[in-house]
């Protein structure tokens, strides 16, 4: 195994391109703690986070799930308390009007729910032991949820399967990163980012 420092692509000014992001844009976070190293070192994925950004009136804001559950933040506060980069991604395929208000509407009656701890641990033994996820993949409502579970259940609510063959309460932020549906449109944030494994 071997390490070495990760190259990123030139940041994005958040002030510029505020108006641009849009309701349903995810968010990928690329964390420089020791909680967001383990994470990343357990998936063998460059993040260790996941949100979405969603607009609140004139506010642009970020959903996610953490420790203390499903929550909703400011994302320029969010972005100015990272230690990491925030990566801006998008929808491949143009998502008319309605299916973004859909999303929203789903996120929002995830807000309050609990942090799913033991299926984020399970999830993490799964990957460190190279056992299979769950291949259901229909849309189910969860009664405990972790950051990257929360977004591909708000995609699914239109209809859009982030990782295909895998449920979506197992879907890891690599899985996100790395789905056909979506594309990266730059980094927010750029700061110091611990280094990561790759083979």
């Amino acid at each position: 195994m071997k390490w070495r420092e990760k190259r990123h692509p030139a940041g994005v000014s958040y002030g510029d391109n505020r108006d641009h992001i849009r309701n349903g844009d995810i968010l990928l976070y690329e964390g420089s703690t020791i909680h967001s190293w383990f994470i990343k070192r357990v998936t063998k994925s460059r993040y260790s986070h996941a949100g979405i950004a969603v607009w609140w009136n004139e506010r642009l804001m970020a959903m996610d799930a953490v420790g203390r559950g499903v929550i909703i933040i400011p994302l320029s506060a969010n972005i100015e308390q990272y230690h990491g980069h925030v990566h801006w991604f998008s929808s491949k395929r143009e998502l008319s009007q309605d299916e973004r208000t859909r999303m929203v509407i789903f996120a929002q009656e995830e807000l309050g729910k609990e942090y799913a701890l033991l299926r984020a641990i399970w999830l993490g033994l799964q990957l460190l032991f190279r056992w299979k996820r769950e291949v259901r993949d229909d849309l189910r409502r969860e009664q405990k949820l972790f950051c990257s579970a929360y977004v591909a259940q708000i995609y699914n609510s239109v209809g859009i399967d982030l990782k295909k063959g895998v449920s979506d309460a197992f879907t890891t932020p690599q899985d996100i990163a790395q789905s056909p549906a979506l594309i990266e449109k730059g980094v927010l944030k750029l700061g110091r980012v611990t280094q990561t494994a790759t083979d």
